[in-house]
């Protein structure tokens, strides 16, 4: 009944915008709201890690880096000193499959957001040298060092896409590339993706804020519009690389307590069984009343910790649950516990109470994520790049609205019945016990 109440309760979501096209192919996407002085600004580009190749990996992540060492009219560290000092804020993110650039400041700014992004796109290939190039290598290979290498449990991350992803698939490495093609990055490989990727044909421009369609217009025109088009990434239709069986990878980390982690391959994103895993992920691990929190952590005291989200990828999305042990507990016993609650699902399916809850918690979250400028922009960005169209709230929130117990118990069976990847972390054993293990001296 609780559940019930809170959908009721929830406001209709709307977000709506209007979309246009440059001579040039730069998709404008624009969301006035005049009752705040503030506008965000995203760039998106159609370009991830799926778009590089073995051997060169890591690119797309390093040339977000790269983006903010200064083009020719904005030299570094300009970028960051003239909207900071007019209040105004930026960032940038890379994934799998697109890499996106945001600013977000007072209105007044957004002529000078638009003029340094199109000075970016414009000349930063030509404003590219060999000393900013080796700048960013090392500022990304002290990241991968950091979020990775060196961080505990980091290393499983790694191993789960690459285990999880056959050869042969664009998500078979990580967003953030391997050390050695890093390394082996050279300047002409940089012009040359740079190229390729950062074009007007290539990118969306999403505003959202205290403007209009056609201010927005006038200025992007303005702005990008004397930019050559370049083409749009074709990004082939491949099909998904299944994994042909189950796989057990061990790992020793410098961690106090082990830790399992069960992948599962997943339709791609903006799919009706994608919606369902988001529902499953919830129902699962989503607070202290879901099904792995009550089964490990409290019933059974195996755990300290449980997860479970989907991520979803424009190819083929992944599932992942993770389960942290209690002390003086194994991963053995971990697994067999995930296990029980993952085959209690396949049997029985969710509860109409257990879809309910996991529905109003999405959709409010969804709420949440809109009530800012930003958030509203990287919505409509999302929708465009992977949907072709900004105006697809009503269309995805209706995938969760239509599931029902028996859809997500007959997804849970195909998606979580399927080959998986188990990743067991283990503490790395004592110096004392290391020695005795190899036969030595304490």
């Amino acid at each position: 009944m609780l559940a019930i109440a809170l959908a009721a309760a929830l406001p209709a979501l709307s977000l709506q915008a209007s979309k246009a096209q440059l001579p040039n192919g730069l998709t404008v996407v624009v969301s006035p709201d005049r009752s705040v002085p503030g506008v965000a600004v995203y760039l998106g580009y159609r370009v991830g890690s799926q778009d590089e190749e073995p051997g060169r990996t890591g690119f797309a992540h390093l040339f977000e880096h790269l983006m903010f060492m200064g083009a020719r009219h904005v030299p570094y560290p300009q970028f960051d000193t003239i909207m900071e000092a007019a209040g105004g804020t930026n960032n940038a993110n890379t994934s799998n499959d697109w890499t996106r650039y945001y600013e977000m400041g007072p209105s007044n700014l957004l002529p000078t957001f638009l003029w340094m992004e199109a000075d970016r796109m414009a000349t930063l290939g030509l404003a590219m040298d060999d000393e900013k190039l080796e700048a960013q290598r090392k500022v990304v290979l002290n990241e991968r060092r950091q979020s990775y290498e060196n961080r505990p449990y980091g290393l499983a991350a790694l191993a789960l896409e690459e285990n999880l992803f056959p050869e042969g698939s664009p998500y078979h490495w990580p967003v953030i590339g391997s050390a050695r093609d890093i390394e082996a990055a050279r300047l002409d490989d940089v012009k040359r993706f740079f190229a390729r990727y950062y074009v007007p044909s290539n990118a969306v421009l999403v505003v959202v804020g205290d403007t209009t369609a056609e201010e927005v217009l006038r200025l992007a025109q303005r702005y990008f519009g004397f930019i050559p088009p370049g083409q749009r990434n074709p990004r082939p239709e491949a099909k998904a690389v299944p994994l042909a069986q189950d796989k057990r990878v061990q790992l020793t980390d410098k961690v106090e307590l082990p830790e399992v982690i069960v992948g599962y391959q997943s339709p791609k994103a903006f799919s009706e069984q994608d919606a369902d895993c988001d529902l499953l992920s919830v129902i699962l691990a989503g607070g202290k009343a879901s099904r792995l929190y009550e089964g490990l952590v409290h019933r059974d005291q195996v755990a300290t910790e449980v997860g479970a989200a989907q991520s979803s990828l424009e190819r083929q999305s992944h599932f992942t649950i993770r389960a942290l042990a209690r002390p003086g507990k194994s991963n053995a016993e971990l697994l067999a516990a995930v296990d029980r609650e993952l085959q209690r699902l396949r049997d029985e399916g969710p509860t109409q109470a257990e879809l309910d809850s996991a529905r109003t918690r999405i959709v409010a979250d969804t709420a949440r994520g809109l009530e800012g400028l930003l958030g509203r922009a990287s919505r409509l960005l999302e929708y465009e790049q992977g949907l072709g169209d900004p105006n697809a709230l009503g269309r995805d929130l209706a995938r969760y609205e239509s599931a029902t117990p028996a859809r997500l118990r007959a997804t849970a069976r195909a998606v979580l019945g399927g080959p998986r990847v188990v990743i067991e972390v283990n503490p790395e054993p004592a110096k004392d016990e290391a020695k005795a293990q190899a036969g030595g001296a304490p």
